[in-house]
């Protein structure tokens, strides 16, 4: 059934979509071959198994009593691997166990907030919130990461529609609810608050009666190796921080709100951006991995670009001797990221997950959904910025990617647990390396409650203004 659908709706498959190259570019590494071939939807794995072997055939071929001679080699060389592969594989084992462990025994919540008929504030004070929730607390000695398993707090900021209906979540740890919900009441009192049966723990699902289609958000950019370097278009360049009158307000949120009030009664998307707290010191293995430094080096970059004469190519070794005369979109940029290294920096793990019933599958809505965010990006060539869905079904181009449906519908139960456990930055779906890194002025764009002049037909505001009773009554 899955894969008649995908046929149907997408025959070209629903990954990259870019011109194949007939070689790779280098004909004698191994790397550039593994990429080539997992470019057409071969496994890499597979391809590297096949190298193996074939290199096994031919040294059996080769060598007379292959076999002795392997054994041999493995155990006399055992004394030298052994111990540092069994250390690593300790360690490995030792961390899963402990985080597993810390992770079992808390109890978290899922908060779902009511906004109300008005809210007239810009999304700053949504970044407000956000800076209230950055901390560090959790991992500070050696003791609670490694003995106890102690880790970072996190936090998933949760928008759902179900059949076209839009909620808005919070999950956290019970024991930080009071914390989260003061950061919230601070910013906007006139919001309510409650908890509720979590929606995803509640969803069975049924390969006869469900179809879903899931992906990660990531930051993507085809100028650097470092996505994360450049933000997104926030609500400051939408000039939402000015706080204009209503009728003149331009969010571009508002046409994320349409997509998902578009859906029918039968479907549903979940969205989640799952935070910490960026801890750039002790994680990283070298300090040229490190974000800010990342930032630094490209807003450096950017200066010598904007000094070089008409012409005139950039040399790491000569830099230009010229007075820089930035172009009005290398101003900009360099603006953004400034801005950016003046705030506290979160690691984000978005994950979506668009659910139907298989007739009722439409190709067009997790297209709609994959692409939530363009509105968002930052079209610089010297410092593009894109924020779209990868991975998971993301990666299904081929049809000899899939037989009969297997690998599509083990992803789509590998998502739901994934979202359930909301599980990101540890065990068991650790995916730390496909992390965005973002400001709580790029988050607070992303998610923030809209004001009333988005009119999307399925948000749920609240019919009455809460009100405190006058401070005078008798007692």
């Amino acid at each position: 059934m899955a894969g008649d659908l995908k046929d149907e709706i997408h025959p070209t498959g629903f990954g990259k979509a870019f011109k194949k190259q007939m070689l790779p570019k280098s004909l004698f590494s191994l790397s550039a071959w593994v990429d080539y071939v997992g470019e057409w939807g071969i496994s890499r794995a597979l391809f590297l198994w096949i190298l193996y072997l074939g290199l096994l055939f031919v040294c059996a071929l080769s060598v007379p009593d292959f076999a002795t001679f392997a054994l041999g080699w493995f155990f006399g060389t055992a004394p030298i691997w052994g111990p540092i592969v069994l250390l690593s594989a300790a360690n490995s084992t030792w961390i899963w166990y402990v985080h597993s462990q810390f992770l079992s025994h808390v109890h978290p919540v899922l908060l779902e907030v009511k906004i109300p008929r008005e809210i007239t504030k810009s999304p700053r004070a949504m970044e407000m919130v956000f800076n209230q929730l950055w901390t560090t607390s959790g991992e500070v000695t050696f003791i609670t990461r490694f003995w106890k398993g102690s880790v970072r707090t996190f936090y998933s900021f949760e928008l759902c529609s179900f059949g076209g209906e839009i909620h808005f979540y919070v999950w956290c740890w019970k024991k930080y609810r009071r914390v989260l919900e003061t950061a919230l009441y601070g910013q906007f009192p006139d919001i309510e608050i409650f908890e509720v049966e979590d929606y995803a723990m509640n969803f069975v699902f049924d390969p006869k009666k469900h179809m879903a289609f899931v992906g990660d958000y990531r930051k993507v950019s085809s100028s650097t190796d470092y996505p994360n370097v450049f933000p997104l278009r926030t609500y400051i360049d939408f000039e939402l921080d000015k706080d204009p009158k209503e009728e003149f307000k331009i969010d571009p949120i508002a046409s994320v709100f349409e997509t998902l009030s578009n859906l029918k009664p039968t479907e549903q998307v979940w969205i989640q951006l799952i935070i910490r707290s960026l801890k750039q010191d002790g994680e990283l293995l070298t300090y040229k991995n490190k974000w800010a430094y990342q930032v630094r080096y490209e807003i450096d970059n950017l200066r010598r670009q904007a000094a070089l004469k008409p012409g005139e190519r950039l040399d790491e070794d000569k830099p230009p001797q010229g007075f820089p005369y930035p172009t009005w979109r290398q101003t900009e940029r360099i603006k953004s990221m400034e801005r950016a290294l003046t705030k506290q920096p979160f690691e984000v793990g978005a994950r979506h997950i668009y659910i139907s019933d298989p007739d009722h599958f439409d190709g067009t809505i997790f297209t709609a959904v994959r692409w939530l965010w363009k509105n968002f990006h930052y079209l610089d060539p010297t410092g593009e910025s894109m924020f779209v869905s990868k991975g998971w079904h993301n990666d299904f181009d081929y049809p000899w990617q899939d037989w009969k449906g297997i690998r599509w519908n083990l992803l789509i139960r590998r998502g739901l647990d994934a979202y359930r456990r909301r599980s990101f930055f540890y065990e068991p779906w650790k995916s730390t390396d496909k992390s965005n890194v973002m400001s709580p002025e790029e988050l607070a764009t992303l998610w923030h409650f809209p004001s009333s002049s988005i009119k999307a037909p399925g948000l749920r505001r609240s019919l009455s203004k809460k009100a405190e009773p006058p401070a005078n009554l008798p007692i």
